[in-house]
Protein backbone atom coordinates (compact mmCIF):
# COMPACT_ATOMS: atom_id res chain seq x y z
CA UNK A 1 0.00 0.00 0.00
CA UNK A 2 2.92 2.54 0.55
CA UNK A 3 4.25 1.93 -2.99
CA UNK A 4 5.81 5.26 -4.26
CA UNK A 5 5.31 6.47 -7.62
CA UNK A 6 7.39 5.56 -10.28
CA UNK A 7 7.54 7.20 -13.73
CA UNK A 8 9.91 8.68 -16.61
CA UNK A 9 7.60 12.06 -17.85
CA UNK A 10 9.59 11.55 -21.14
CA UNK A 11 7.99 8.21 -21.48
CA UNK A 12 4.74 9.45 -20.05
CA UNK A 13 4.29 11.42 -22.47
CA UNK A 14 5.27 9.35 -25.14
CA UNK A 15 2.48 6.92 -24.18
CA UNK A 16 0.05 9.41 -23.38
CA UNK A 17 0.20 10.67 -27.36
CA UNK A 18 -0.25 7.00 -28.38
CA UNK A 19 -3.50 6.75 -26.07
CA UNK A 20 -4.67 10.17 -27.93
CA UNK A 21 -6.73 8.81 -30.63
CA UNK A 22 -7.77 5.56 -28.15
CA UNK A 23 -11.33 4.93 -26.81
CA UNK A 24 -11.69 6.99 -23.56
CA UNK A 25 -9.80 5.89 -20.74
CA UNK A 26 -13.15 4.88 -18.10
CA UNK A 27 -11.44 6.28 -14.12
CA UNK A 28 -14.37 5.94 -11.63
CA UNK A 29 -13.31 9.20 -9.15
CA UNK A 30 -14.62 10.13 -5.85
CA UNK A 31 -16.71 13.17 -5.73
CA UNK A 32 -14.12 15.21 -3.33
CA UNK A 33 -11.82 14.41 -5.92
CA UNK A 34 -13.74 16.47 -8.94
CA UNK A 35 -12.20 20.02 -9.59
CA UNK A 36 -8.95 18.68 -8.90
CA UNK A 37 -9.05 15.91 -11.83
CA UNK A 38 -10.44 18.18 -13.94
CA UNK A 39 -7.64 20.56 -13.65
CA UNK A 40 -4.81 17.62 -13.50
CA UNK A 41 -6.32 15.81 -16.73
CA UNK A 42 -5.93 19.44 -18.87
CA UNK A 43 -2.09 18.73 -19.01
CA UNK A 44 -2.97 14.80 -20.04
CA UNK A 45 -3.46 14.01 -24.22
CA UNK A 46 -5.03 11.27 -23.53
CA UNK A 47 -9.13 11.36 -23.63
CA UNK A 48 -10.51 10.53 -19.88
CA UNK A 49 -14.04 9.46 -19.23
CA UNK A 50 -14.91 10.52 -15.48
CA UNK A 51 -17.76 9.18 -13.51
CA UNK A 52 -18.13 10.78 -10.07
CA UNK A 53 -19.68 9.40 -6.58
CA UNK A 54 -19.47 8.37 -3.18
CA UNK A 55 -16.60 5.68 -2.93
CA UNK A 56 -18.72 3.15 -1.73
CA UNK A 57 -21.39 3.37 -4.63
CA UNK A 58 -18.58 3.91 -7.17
CA UNK A 59 -16.86 0.51 -5.47
CA UNK A 60 -20.73 -1.19 -5.53
CA UNK A 61 -21.25 -0.80 -9.28
CA UNK A 62 -17.33 -1.51 -10.05
CA UNK A 63 -18.28 -5.19 -7.86
CA UNK A 64 -21.03 -5.51 -10.47
CA UNK A 65 -19.60 -5.37 -13.43
CA UNK A 66 -19.50 -1.39 -14.69
CA UNK A 67 -16.85 -1.23 -16.91
CA UNK A 68 -13.89 1.41 -15.26
CA UNK A 69 -10.22 1.27 -15.91
CA UNK A 70 -9.18 3.26 -13.13
CA UNK A 71 -10.69 3.21 -9.46
CA UNK A 72 -9.52 6.96 -7.31
CA UNK A 73 -11.16 6.37 -4.71
CA UNK A 74 -11.61 8.01 -1.08
CA UNK A 75 -10.22 5.31 1.00
CA UNK A 76 -7.89 2.73 0.96
CA UNK A 77 -10.47 -0.38 2.14
CA UNK A 78 -12.33 -0.20 -0.89
CA UNK A 79 -9.39 -0.61 -3.36
CA UNK A 80 -7.70 -2.93 -1.16
CA UNK A 81 -10.81 -5.12 -1.23
CA UNK A 82 -10.44 -4.99 -5.21
CA UNK A 83 -6.72 -5.97 -4.85
CA UNK A 84 -7.64 -9.28 -2.88
CA UNK A 85 -10.73 -10.36 -4.98
CA UNK A 86 -7.84 -10.28 -7.43
CA UNK A 87 -9.77 -7.48 -9.44
CA UNK A 88 -6.97 -5.17 -9.60
CA UNK A 89 -3.42 -3.79 -9.10
CA UNK A 90 -1.78 -0.95 -8.06
CA UNK A 91 -2.77 0.36 -5.12
CA UNK A 92 -1.11 3.40 -4.50
CA UNK A 93 -2.34 5.95 -2.57
CA UNK A 94 -2.62 9.75 -4.31
CA UNK A 95 -3.66 12.58 -2.08
CA UNK A 96 -4.73 12.53 1.26
CA UNK A 97 -7.67 14.35 1.96
CA UNK A 98 -8.66 17.28 4.39
CA UNK A 99 -12.17 17.90 6.02
CA UNK A 100 -13.81 21.15 6.98
CA UNK A 101 -16.94 22.44 8.41
CA UNK A 102 -18.17 24.98 5.98
CA UNK A 103 -20.78 27.42 7.37
CA UNK A 104 -23.00 29.79 5.76
CA UNK A 105 -23.47 32.11 8.84
CA UNK A 106 -21.27 32.88 11.78
CA UNK A 107 -18.15 31.29 13.09
CA UNK A 108 -16.84 27.77 12.24
CA UNK A 109 -15.57 25.70 14.84
CA UNK A 110 -16.44 23.33 17.10
CA UNK A 111 -19.03 25.89 19.30
CA UNK A 112 -20.75 26.54 16.01
CA UNK A 113 -21.84 22.83 16.42
CA UNK A 114 -24.76 23.83 18.38
CA UNK A 115 -28.16 21.13 18.62
CA UNK A 116 -30.26 23.95 16.55
CA UNK A 117 -27.66 23.88 13.81
CA UNK A 118 -28.42 21.51 10.42
CA UNK A 119 -25.49 20.27 9.67
CA UNK A 120 -24.73 17.96 6.14
CA UNK A 121 -22.59 15.27 5.81
CA UNK A 122 -21.76 12.71 3.00
CA UNK A 123 -23.15 9.63 3.85
CA UNK A 124 -20.72 7.74 5.95
CA UNK A 125 -21.51 4.29 5.09
CA UNK A 126 -20.26 5.06 1.60
CA UNK A 127 -18.54 8.31 1.80
CA UNK A 128 -15.06 8.14 3.96
CA UNK A 129 -15.67 12.08 4.35
CA UNK A 130 -19.21 11.55 5.78
CA UNK A 131 -17.57 8.80 8.05
CA UNK A 132 -14.74 11.62 8.85
CA UNK A 133 -17.02 13.95 9.88
CA UNK A 134 -19.37 11.31 12.22
CA UNK A 135 -15.73 10.74 14.07
CA UNK A 136 -15.20 14.62 14.45
CA UNK A 137 -18.97 15.01 15.97
CA UNK A 138 -18.07 12.05 18.43
CA UNK A 139 -14.82 13.50 19.37
CA UNK A 140 -16.28 16.80 19.90
CA UNK A 141 -19.12 15.38 22.07
CA UNK A 142 -21.30 18.00 19.15
CA UNK A 143 -25.28 17.40 18.47
CA UNK A 144 -26.26 19.24 15.61
CA UNK A 145 -29.01 17.95 13.57
CA UNK A 146 -28.13 16.07 10.33
CA UNK A 147 -28.75 15.97 6.64
CA UNK A 148 -27.13 13.17 4.94
CA UNK A 149 -26.44 13.92 1.44
CA UNK A 150 -25.01 10.59 -1.00
CA UNK A 151 -22.02 12.04 -1.48
CA UNK A 152 -19.57 15.05 0.30
CA UNK A 153 -20.23 17.17 -3.34
CA UNK A 154 -24.14 16.85 -2.40
CA UNK A 155 -23.08 17.61 1.68
CA UNK A 156 -21.79 20.94 0.49
CA UNK A 157 -24.48 21.80 -1.67
CA UNK A 158 -26.70 21.14 1.12
CA UNK A 159 -25.02 23.88 2.94
CA UNK A 160 -24.04 26.28 0.04
CA UNK A 161 -27.78 26.34 -1.25
CA UNK A 162 -29.60 27.19 2.20
CA UNK A 163 -31.17 23.72 2.81
CA UNK A 164 -28.40 22.96 5.81
CA UNK A 165 -27.16 25.85 7.78
CA UNK A 166 -23.54 24.31 7.49
CA UNK A 167 -21.66 20.97 5.78
CA UNK A 168 -18.50 18.99 6.23
CA UNK A 169 -16.62 19.15 3.11
CA UNK A 170 -13.38 18.47 1.54
CA UNK A 171 -10.94 21.44 1.47
CA UNK A 172 -10.67 21.02 -2.21
CA UNK A 173 -14.59 22.03 -2.62
CA UNK A 174 -13.79 24.90 -1.12
CA UNK A 175 -11.40 25.96 -2.70
CA UNK A 176 -12.52 25.55 -5.88
CA UNK A 177 -15.45 27.78 -5.26
CA UNK A 178 -13.16 30.23 -3.41
CA UNK A 179 -15.12 30.32 -0.46
CA UNK A 180 -13.92 32.85 1.98
CA UNK A 181 -11.46 31.79 4.77
CA UNK A 182 -13.64 32.95 7.34
CA UNK A 183 -16.68 30.34 6.36
CA UNK A 184 -14.65 27.39 7.01
CA UNK A 185 -12.77 25.64 9.58
CA UNK A 186 -10.55 22.70 9.05
CA UNK A 187 -10.73 20.18 10.90
CA UNK A 188 -7.84 18.75 12.90
CA UNK A 189 -6.42 15.66 11.77
CA UNK A 190 -6.58 14.06 15.32
CA UNK A 191 -10.40 14.45 15.17
CA UNK A 192 -10.78 11.44 12.72
CA UNK A 193 -8.89 8.79 11.00
CA UNK A 194 -6.56 9.71 7.90
CA UNK A 195 -8.51 9.65 5.21
CA UNK A 196 -5.54 8.60 2.71
CA UNK A 197 -7.33 8.20 -1.10
CA UNK A 198 -6.07 5.16 -3.00
CA UNK A 199 -6.35 4.62 -6.44
CA UNK A 200 -6.13 0.80 -8.42
CA UNK A 201 -6.04 0.03 -11.73
CA UNK A 202 -9.13 -1.87 -12.36
CA UNK A 203 -8.36 -5.89 -14.49
CA UNK A 204 -9.64 -5.47 -17.77
CA UNK A 205 -7.90 -4.90 -21.67
CA UNK A 206 -6.82 -1.08 -20.74
CA UNK A 207 -5.08 -1.55 -17.82
CA UNK A 208 -1.49 -0.49 -19.65
CA UNK A 209 -3.32 2.97 -20.25
CA UNK A 210 -4.92 2.99 -16.31
CA UNK A 211 -1.30 2.24 -15.59
CA UNK A 212 -0.18 5.27 -17.68
CA UNK A 213 -2.45 7.94 -16.10
CA UNK A 214 -1.46 6.37 -12.54
CA UNK A 215 2.16 7.34 -13.36
CA UNK A 216 0.74 10.70 -15.12
CA UNK A 217 -0.92 11.31 -11.17
CA UNK A 218 2.59 11.05 -9.50
CA UNK A 219 4.23 13.46 -11.94
CA UNK A 220 6.02 16.60 -10.27
CA UNK A 221 3.42 18.92 -12.03
CA UNK A 222 0.39 16.80 -10.92
CA UNK A 223 1.05 16.54 -7.44
CA UNK A 224 1.69 20.35 -7.54
CA UNK A 225 -2.15 20.73 -8.75
CA UNK A 226 -3.29 18.56 -6.54
CA UNK A 227 -1.34 19.88 -3.27
CA UNK A 228 -2.74 23.54 -4.37
CA UNK A 229 -6.05 21.95 -4.60
CA UNK A 230 -6.59 21.15 -0.90
CA UNK A 231 -4.52 17.94 -0.74
CA UNK A 232 -1.69 16.78 1.48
Amino acid sequence: MDRRFAWTLSGIAVAAASFGAAEPLRVAVASNFQSALGAVERGFSGEVQTSYGSSGLLYAQIVQGRPFDLFLSADAARPQALVDAGRAKSPVTYATGRLVLFVNDGTPGPAWLSADKRIALANPETAPYGRAAVQTLARLDASPKQVTGLNVAQAFHFASSGAADGAFAALAQVISQDVPAERYWIVPEDLHTPIEQVAVVLDGPNEARAQVFLDYLGSAAARTIIRQAGYR
